[in-house]
C-alpha cells in the first residue's frame, strides 16, 4: 500500500525539521516567491487535469453514441 509522501510527516516535529531544512536551503528571501510558484503550478495542474477529463468524458460520450447513431442509419438504408 502506498502512503503519500505528506502523510509520512505526521509530527509537528517532521514539519519543523522540514521547514528548517527549507528555510536554510533556500533562504527566508525566496520562500514567498517558491510559495507563490507552487501555487500558481498546482492550479495550472489542476486546470489541465480538468480539462483532459473533460476530453476523456467528450470521447466516451463519442464512442458511446456511434453504435446508436450507426443503427438508424441503417434503419433509413433499409426503409430507402
Amino acid at each position: 500500500m502506498m502512503v503519500p509522501v505528506l502523510a509520512q510527516f505526521g509530527s509537528p516535529t517532521h514539519w519543523l525539521i522540514f521547514l528548517t531544512i527549507v528555510l536554510v536551503v533556500f533562504g527566508a528571501r525566496r520562500l514567498p516567491e517558491i510559495a507563490r510558484n507552487l501555487g500558481k503550478s498546482l492550479g495550472e495542474f489542476k486546470k489541465a487535469r480538468r480539462e483532459f477529463e473533460e476530453e476523456l468524458m467528450k470521447a466516451q460520450k463519442s464512442v458511446d453514441d456511434k453504435p446508436a447513431a450507426l443503427a438508424e442509419e441503417k434503419k433509413e438504408e433499409e426503409t430507402h
